[in-house]
């Protein structure tokens, strides 16, 4: 059952209100189709995972997590990224660095359901460094997570 923002939560969204019913809208008026979020420049930053959601590739159909991350420190402070991990033969290995990264090691030694643990939370709010990079995503410069590593020193532009 997918989880209900707060009520805090809720007002606080940017665009959105109640009407005189009570009704939940949405003002898409002044809503760019582009987003707003900033691109980061090339390097290493210092995030936590805000949480970490099972769900299947749109491309593949491949199972696999979507680790979304959020920035610490610095002028991104609270700049959102993500980072996919698809469970097939060939990408296993990634899934198993990004568990690392993350202090994980009795789970990247175990056998597990993923969706039961990105449902427990279990990687949820958990230290770790991003590399970002930039990649053109339908002719638009885009952040693009490369790797997970473990928390620590060394996170800055350009690392």
């Amino acid at each position: 059952m997918a989880r209900q923002p707060s009520k805090k939560k809720q007002e606080e969204a940017a665009g959105t209100e109640e009407d005189e019913g009570g009704a939940f809208v949405v003002d898409m008026s002044g809503v760019s189709e582009k987003g707003d979020f900033p691109l980061l420049p090339r390097g290493i930053y210092n995030c936590i995972t805000e949480s970490v959601e099972f769900g299947y590739s749109n491309a593949s159909g491949n199972p696999m997590w979507t680790w979304n991350l959020v920035v610490q420190e610095g002028e991104y402070a609270d700049s959102k990224l993500w980072y996919y991990t698809a469970f097939t033969e060939k990408t296993m290995s990634q899934v198993k660095r990004a568990l690392l990264a993350v202090g994980q090691t009795d789970l990247a030694e175990s056998t597990f359901d993923p969706e039961e643990v990105a449902s427990q939370g279990t990687l949820d709010n958990l230290a770790l460094r991003a590399r970002v990079d930039i990649k053109k995503y339908e002719g638009e410069d885009r952040n693009n997570v490369k790797s997970l590593l473990p928390a620590g020193e060394g996170a800055g532009f350009g690392v």
